[in-house]
């Protein structure tokens, strides 16, 4: 659910990227959504939420749990297949110029 969430996130804002000059192939957006971010932002929120008063010390543990879970899985198994996914998706084909 992750991927397909943050692949609609990216391919709204195609466009726009495309027409800022920077420029994206659709198997960019593609790795993009496959790839993304490996839950830094998650887990320094999650641990925001932990040191907070106002918050029960359960709802504390699963919101923590979950974020963990989450970044470790993205760590584990998209970190590990990234490079078989570029491959695949002739990302990393060097052209003729380069070649030379």
């Amino acid at each position: 659910m992750l991927h397909f969430v943050r692949f609609i996130c990216i391919f709204v804002f195609w466009y726009p990227l495309m027409k800022m000059g920077y420029g994206m192939s659709f198997n960019q957006v593609l790795l993009g959504s496959y790839a993304g971010l490996r839950g830094a932002v998650g887990l320094s929120l999650a641990l925001m939420v932990v040191q907070s008063d106002k918050i029960s010390d359960y709802v504390k543990n699963v919101i923590l749990l979950h974020v963990a879970g989450v970044a470790l899985l993205t760590l584990v198994i998209n970190a590990t297949t990234t490079g078989m996914v570029v491959n695949y998706l002739h990302l990393a084909d060097y052209t003729d110029l380069k070649k030379n």
